[in-house]
């Protein structure tokens, strides 16, 4: 303050301008730390141009700086001069947040051009692209003055800093002049010479690419090479999409890029070394043609001849819009929101580099990460108050819970994998995440069946047990273990498809594996299908009476294997389930009436009369009976036999057991015998072979004997 205290004022305004240079100098930019100079994107070119002009960042070196001004019209000493002006405006002008500024390699602006606006209110200072590097344009170049004649008005120009030269070397870079001083007496001063500018060496880039369409792994070569970083020609690139020829040269190029930037979005590598080289060549799997299709999972963009010329088809040419679209449904710009919003917490941290990504990258990713697996509990949890009702189990509950938590974190997988293009990562990285999202949504999709099948089991068992199905209870388990293995089985044919392996090999050798196992195991399998259709088809159920193969009994228990019946002289009979499916079965237990048919025989005595009421009585007795078919019976005379009327009793019993059919004929017999000694109805006894010897046309006995020991035999139904 002494200083300008006792300058005049022409001198006070350059000593300010050093004192604010110097005090800008030495603001802290955490991005400036580990700095190295990169022109990649507009936040490293400004980064680098402010970077390098601080003495603060231990890499003050103005002209590694002077590099992010584009154009040939001044010399590097020039430039030099020109980006510590630039600087010395951003320092006036305040407000620079470099965490605002774009680090996308293809930024655009609003109309789609590849410019670059640092502040709005200085339009004339911008970045363009140029071969993959972001610069201040050559007209900004040139405005850099004006600007800062508009903050600084009456500034001097700023000077590069010199180191302090030695006597000897000023000696040799000045010459002796005569001059007088204010009394006139002659003086010799030392006035530098002044040197001519070096020239400094062109730039030699190095020749481009030929641009080859001949046959289809020389176009490949053409359109991939010339969008390459180091090598970006997008009018060269945009050759290969000539066969559409409505369009113009802008809309090739656009098109161009965002074909290539579907490649990279889906994490497609194409191999050229695998692309023929043949100018005839022929797709024999689509009709002979000659077209080539770059790879399998984009099958509709292909190559196609066009006179000698292999480029995109006209089709392929035509769906790249929508393609993009569904690429990148948030666009390219990435997770640039994402990345505001984090970058300024993260403070000095936020541009480092972890795992090959920056470090608010992997922090917007981890924060994703963690808030899908947060929300997918919450909402699991939420929905469980409103569904817990429907359970009545704390294991199908949990089943439940399950099912909706892995069906939110196959939306979430889903949904990042949409966007995970517009991350722009590099081809291996992304295609690392995009197997990641795969192989966690296939375990997701694993799991929700899987507990889909738990609550099925769950559910058929409570349902089993209310019934008392033992049939029921057995088959559940089964065929719930049986569908897991099947879940997971596809699951990992899925998962070893997911991480880029082919699977024709591994579906040959588990049909292989399979046939072998079958083989070897063929007997038992026959048993487990057999046990299947058993279930399927439900021929009995347990406690069923059966006739099958010569076997009579009751049904005990169905497993797995076999089927055991319990036979009627107590034994247990074990038949095979690939048997028993076979089998014509007779079930006796599905029947819902079970007849019953004898004859009643009465002797010659008994009236005319007397057979008409005990038919009627029959009947009556038949209609009053709670368990027999009202709807059917037949008790009519039906026969004269060689000793007896014969009346037919035909009835049907609703009887579900054979015990129950037991108590009713008990009940229907005892009602004839008691109807029939009310009307003194006697029941036919047959003669023995001597009684029938000594009978007379009329069937009377000659032998009084034998009509006395007939009279002893009991008497009974045939």
């Amino acid at each position: 303050m002494i200083f300008l205290k006792h300058s005049n004022s022409k001198n006070k305004l350059p000593v300010l301008l050093s004192i604010i240079f110097l005090f800008a100098c030495t603001t802290s930019y955490a991005q400036f730390s580990n700095l190295k100079f990169s022109t990649r994107s507009p936040y490293r070119t400004i980064v680098s141009h402010i970077g390098f002009l601080s003495p603060s960042s231990g890499a003050y070196n103005p002209e590694v700086a002077a590099k992010t001004l584009g154009g040939d019209d001044y010399s590097t000493e020039q430039k030099i001069g020109l980006a510590i002006k630039l600087k010395q405006i951003y320092d006036k002008h305040g407000g620079l947040d470099l965490d605002e500024i774009s680090n996308r390699r293809n930024y655009r602006n609003e109309d789609g051009d590849y410019i670059y606006t640092v502040f709005e209110d200085i339009p004339e200072i911008y970045l363009i692209r140029e071969d993959a590097n972001w610069v201040y344009s050559a007209k900004s170049v040139r405005e850099i003055n004006t600007v800062f004649r508009r903050y600084y008005p009456a500034a001097l120009p700023p000077k590069r800093p010199k180191k302090e030269n030695t006597e000897e070397e000023n000696s040799k870079d000045s010459t002796q002049v005569v001059e007088k001083d204010s009394t006139g007496k002659p003086i010799i001063k030392n006035k530098p010479t002044t040197k001519p500018s070096v020239e400094e060496k062109p730039i030699v880039k190095p020749p481009l690419a030929k641009v080859d369409l001949s046959n289809p792994k020389a176009t490949v070569t053409t359109f991939f090479v010339f969008q390459q970083d180091d090598n970006y020609h997008p009018e060269l690139a945009a050759k290969t999409l000539e066969s559409l020829k409505q369009l113009s040269l802008e809309d090739r190029i656009t098109l161009s890029m965002k074909l290539k930037q579907i490649y990279d979005g889906l994490g497609l590598w194409i191999e050229i070394e695998d692309i023929p080289e043949e100018a005839d060549y022929r797709d024999t799997t689509r009709h002979n043609k000659e077209i080539y299709v770059l790879d399998r999972q984009l099958p509709d963009f292909y190559l196609e001849k066009y006179n000698d010329k292999w480029m995109f088809s006209e089709a392929s040419i035509q769906l790249i819009e929508n393609k993009h679209r569904q690429v990148f449904p948030i666009g390219t710009d990435g997770l640039e929101t994402v990345g505001s919003i984090l970058r300024k917490p993260l403070g000095n941290y936020a541009r480092n580099e972890l795992f090959g990504l920056e470090f608010w990258q992997v922090t917007s990713l981890s924060v994703m990460f963690l808030g899908a697996w947060l929300a997918a509990i919450l909402v699991s949890r939420i929905i469980m108050l409103f569904l817990g009702y429907v359970s009545q189990s704390r294991e199908e509950r949990r089943y439940i819970r399950n099912m909706f938590s892995s069906g939110i974190l196959i939306i979430i997988c889903y949904w990042y994998k949409l966007i995970s293009p517009s991350l722009e990562l590099s081809i291996q990285e992304l295609q690392f995440l995009i197997i990641v999202l795969k192989v966690y949504s296939i375990f997701q999709v694993v799991r929700f069946f899987y507990n889909l099948i738990d609550l099925w089991v769950a559910f058929w068992l409570r349902k089993a047990n209310e019934n008392e199905d033992q049939i029921q209870r057995g088959f559940a388990p089964f065929f719930g273990m049986t569908a897991k293995m099947v879940i997971i089985l596809i699951g990992i044919v899925f998962t070893v498809s997911a991480m880029g392996y082919e699977i024709s090999g591994l579906l040959t050798g588990l049909s292989i594996g399979g046939v072998a196992v079958a083989l070897a195991a063929q007997d038992t399998i026959k048993n487990l299908f057999g046990s299947i259709m058993i279930f399927m088809d439900r021929p009995f159920v347990i406690g069923d009476w059966v006739k099958a193969d010569g076997v009579s009994g009751s049904i005990e228990q169905i497993g797995l294997r076999s089927t055991r019946i319990r036979t009627f002289e107590n034994s247990v009979v074990s038949i095979p389930n690939s048997r028993m499916a076979d089998f014509t079965i007779d079930n006796m237990g599905m029947r819902v009436f079970r007849r019953y048919k004898t004859y009643l025989r009465i002797s010659y005595d008994t009236k005319p009369d007397q057979i008409d009421e005990f038919v009627d009585r029959l009947k009556e007795m038949i209609r009053k009976h709670p368990h027999t078919r009202k709807d059917f019976y037949v008790v009519n005379l039906n026969n004269i036999g060689l000793y007896s009327y014969d009346i037919l009793f035909y009835i049907f019993f609703e009887a579900p057991t054979w015990g129950d059919e037991l108590h009713f004929r008990h009940e229907v017999i005892r009602s004839i015998i008691k109807t029939a000694r009310d009307l003194d109805i006697e029941f036919a006894i047959p003669p023995n072979g001597m009684d029938l010897m000594f009978m007379d046309d009329k069937g009377a006995s000659l032998n009084s004997a034998s009509q006395k020991t007939s009279g002893n035999k009991p008497f009974g139904f045939m």
